[in-house]
Order: C-alpha cells, then sequence, then structure tokens
C-alpha cells in the first residue's frame, strides 16, 4: 500500500551539521588549538576535504532513511526496519568514510591512512556521529508523524456528535471515490467499499475483494462521501459499509462489537452513545441500492 513520503526539510542542518562534524573529528588528537589551526594552510585544506566528506556521508544517510521510509515502516515493521536501517545507514556510510578519507589522504598528503591514528581514534568518532545522524532523523520522523496525527484528529470532530442516521440525511453525490494504489489514481465504486479506516494519520480503503487503498481524503471527508444510509461512523477510525458487517454483539459497558468481512486487525467496538444509532441503522430499510 502506498506511503506518503516524510518531507525532511533538513538543509542547512545537514550543512551545519557537516561543518561541526568536520571540525570535531579534525581537532582529535591535536596538539594546537584551534587558535593555532586557523593560522596554517592545512587547516583550510582539512576543513574543505573533511565537510566533503562530512555532507557526502550525511547526504548518503537521508537517501538511504527515505529510502527506507517509503519501505519498512517504524511502527509497522519495527525489527525489519531497525536491521536495515543498521546495515544502509551505519555500516555502509562507515565503510564508505574509510574509502573517503583514504582517497583524501592519498591525494591531498600522500599519506597512508594506516600509519595515522586515523583508523584507531577518528574512525570510532565518525561511527559515533552517524549513528547521532540517524537518530536526529528518527527523532524528527517521529516528530512529524505525531504533528500529522494530532493535524488529523483535529479535523475529524468527535463522532459522538453525529447526527441520528435517517434516509432523509444522504449525502452521496457520486458514485465513486478517489483512491490510490500502485502509483495509479483509482476511481472506485462505493458500493465496492468494505469500510474506510485511519492508520497513522492516513486515511485507507478496504474492499470486499479485500484489496486495500489509500487515499487523500480525511476521514470526515470520506464519511461524506460515503453518505450516512449505507455507511456508519462507528468511532473516529473507522467507517463501516452495512453489507460488510456479518455478525455483531453486545460487550461491556453497553458497547457492540462487529464482525467485518474481510476481518480487520483489531475489535470494532462502537461506543456506548452510539450503540443506538448503530442498532437503528443495522436495521433491514426499504432502499433501492
Amino acid at each position: 500500500m502506498p506511503k506518503k513520503q516524510i518531507i525532511y526539510k533538513d538543509l542547512w542542518v545537514k550543512i551545519v551539521g557537516s561543518l561541526l562534524a568536520s571540525q570535531l573529528i579534525d581537532l582529535l588528537n591535536r596538539e594546537e588549538s584551534f587558535f593555532q589551526r586557523i593560522t596554517s594552510f592545512y587547516f583550510y585544506t582539512d576543513l574543505l576535504g573533511g565537510f566533503a566528506i562530512a555532507l557526502i556521508l550525511w547526504e548518503f544517510v537521508r537517501q538511504g532513511i527515505l529510502w527506507l521510509d517509503k519501505k519498512y515502516d517504524w511502527l509497522e515493521k519495527p525489527v525489519t526496519r531497525i536491521i536495515a536501517q543498521a546495515l544502509l545507514c551505519v555500516l555502509f556510510p562507515a565503510f564508505l568514510s574509510f574509502v573517503l578519507t583514504f582517497l583524501f589522504m592519498k591525494l591531498a598528503y600522500h599519506q597512508d591512512i594506516f600509519k595515522t591514528t586515523w583508523p584507531y581514534n577518528e574512525f570510532y568518532a565518525i561511527i559515533l556521529i552517524i549513528l547521532l545522524v540517524n537518530l536526529i532523523y528518527f527523532t524528527w520522523w517521529l516528530y512529524l508523524k505525531w504533528r500529522e496525527t494530532k493535524t488529523v484528529q483535529s479535523t475529524v470532530g468527535s463522532s459522538e456528535s453525529l447526527p441520528t442516521i435517517t434516509a432523509t440525511n444522504q449525502n452521496i453525490t457520486t458514485s465513486t471515490i478517489q483512491v490510490n494504489k500502485a502509483g495509479k489514481t483509482i476511481l472506485l465504486p462505493l458500493k465496492d467499499i468494505s469500510y474506510a479506516y485511519l492508520s497513522n494519520g492516513y486515511c485507507y480503503i478496504r474492499a470486499f475483494a479485500g484489496d486495500g487503498y489509500m487515499t487523500n481524503y480525511s476521514m470526515d471527508e470520506v464519511a461524506r462521501i460515503l453518505g450516512e444510509i449505507y455507511f456508519f461512523r462507528v468511532n473516529r477510525q473507522m467507517v463501516v459499509n452495512r453489507d460488510a458487517c456479518t455478525a455483531y454483539r453486545s460487550v461491556e459497558n453497553g458497547k457492540i462489537e462487529i464482525d467485518l468481512n474481510p476481518t480487520y486487525r483489531e475489535p470494532v467496538i462502537v461506543s456506548q452513545k452510539r450503540a443506538k444509532d448503530f442498532r437503528r441503522w443495522i436495521a433491514p430499510v426499504e432502499l433501492d441500492r
């Protein structure tokens, strides 16, 4: 199922971070102070070379994270994501840092990297910095997901205040809804929809055939498009089709649990306040579809 791409507005974070990282590595195991170093020509050579290497490594880590964000969601596939992140965004950049530094020392100073302290000191510092960059983007991802979820929830509103379902307040104005799958926009007939649900801030639609789709609509917009005769807003996260409800039962505190076709990954619960409306809605009605 396609996912919206997380966007990190990180141009200046990347530039400033790469500059600070290169300076930190350059100052390790130096007898001269920073102010003594800036009077030397080699300081600026090291500054330029170190900054270029750091920027390349940062961008490599960033592109790896963007690719993994699309393939392996942190919440849906945490173990796979951790393993893939360690290989693609930690181990490989660490190896790349060795190759780039080896070439820089060879070309700029005709120096053998193995005759310096770099493999035993600076290399481990670089690994720690790469881990820190990964942590920065993970924290950023969590923040963006949290903000996205809060935005969606604020637009959804309280499902407890929905009006009583009657045949006269039906809102269907179209027979299809636009959904996305495999990079295509599909016009899905409303009669083929089993239910719509929220997951990680995005609105998804499941068809009776079992196919899953993502839509750019909010849950409020989806509920308005689907209407109120054949679809019911059971809670803030889900709208269900009457024909998708295969059974229902009373549970604790006057709530109702619904069985759906296709089955949903979690129990579908109607709150106590909405239970009466659900029973009224699920009763047979004399309408042609």
